[in-house]
């Protein structure tokens, strides 16, 4: 059952240099990199390849031990270059040098009447299943359980945000064919909040619960709403993802390719023409800010203010980042 969700608590920071709607693309990054930092609650990461070899977009470099049957794949096509380790040979980062123009794993489309197991076999094996995280502890999901539901925050309510109803614009048919998939993977119900008055690419769509949420941040917080919409109790697991990891689900499941494009908000007050960026993820943030800054004197933040990381310009695009801020 639907709900209107309202937060009259909460609080707006009214930050400068929110970028319009305009979209253009980024320029074209050399390296990417896949951190397994990036990824909460890995534990025994695997390499799966050596420094030389070539891959391609969805093409398997990294798994977890302790959860084998989920791979990580690589954003891109191009040379493995370096295979970064620290302290007790931890791993750091792999490092990929793109080629020019991607090229990717073909694994076949699926056909959305298959069963549970096949679905989450299928995205578990192709890359994407990391991006579906479980509530409690917020870590990557695992495919043995069976949430009680899921959830998905098509409203961003934190500083500067990406507006989702503009990234997801002309995507209906892959962000169903990844909620019809994710509809067998829980007992209960997919549940998408919007904003209370948008006019949503999610607003047509079967097999979800569509919640209309208002009111001052933390409002889209998927953590506010599962509080608010089916609270998680002792011994539940819920799982969220971000919507525009349901675009990249649904053309792996359309197409058999695993497409890791993003589109991003590069905003701040230190941006010199805040705008919308089409880039990849894993792409060097020095590929997505350089030429754009005001000064030298600036902060990088993969993600929010106030939940972001700070960067470098050496350093990589968060995972699971929608913006920049600057």
């Amino acid at each position: 059952m639907s709900k209107i969700v309202k937060l009259k608590k909460g609080f707006d920071l009214k930050l400068v240099g929110k970028a319009p709607l305009e979209l253009i693309q980024a320029a074209s990054a050399t390296t990417f990199a896949i951190k397994p930092t990036d990824f909460p609650g890995i534990q025994r990461p695997k390499v799966l390849v050596n420094e030389g070899d070539t891959v391609k977009a969805g093409t398997p470099i990294l798994l977890d031990k302790a959860m084998d049957q989920v791979i990580y794949a690589s954003p891109v096509s191009g040379e493995v270059v370096e295979i970064k380790r620290g302290d007790k040979r931890k791993l750091l980062e792999i490092k990929i040098l793109a080629d020019a123009t991607v090229s990717h794993e073909k694994s076949g489309a699926l056909d959305l009447s298959q069963d549970r197991a096949a679905i989450a076999d299928k995205l578990a094996a192709s890359g994407v299943w990391p991006n579906l995280i479980q509530r409690p502890f917020g870590i990557v999901a695992n495919p043995a359980d069976t949430p009680k539901a899921i959830f998905v925050s098509g409203y961003a309510s934190a500083p500067l945000a990406a507006d989702f109803n503009y990234v997801l614009a002309g995507k209906e048919k892959e962000l169903q064919a990844a909620i019809t998939a994710l509809s067998k993977l829980t007992s209960g119900s997919v549940h998408v909040s919007v904003g209370k008055n948008d006019n949503s690419p999610f607003a047509g769509l079967d097999n979800i619960s569509l919640h209309k949420v208002s009111g001052p941040h933390p409002i889209g917080n998927v953590g506010t709403q599962i509080a608010k919409i089916d609270p998680v109790n002792k011994g539940e697991v819920v799982w969220t993802i971000n919507p525009q990891d349901l675009v990249i689900i649904g053309e792996l499941l359309l197409t058999g390719k695993f497409n890791a494009e993003r589109i991003i908000a590069l905003a701040g007050s230190s941006v010199a023409a805040p705008k919308y960026y089409k880039t990849i993820i894993g792409a060097s943030i020095a590929s997505l800010v350089e030429g754009k800054l005001k000064g030298d004197n600036n902060r990088i933040i993969s993600g929010n203010v106030l939940t972001g990381r700070t960067k470098s310009l050496k350093g990589s695009f968060g995972f699971y980042d929608t913006m920049i801020t600057v």
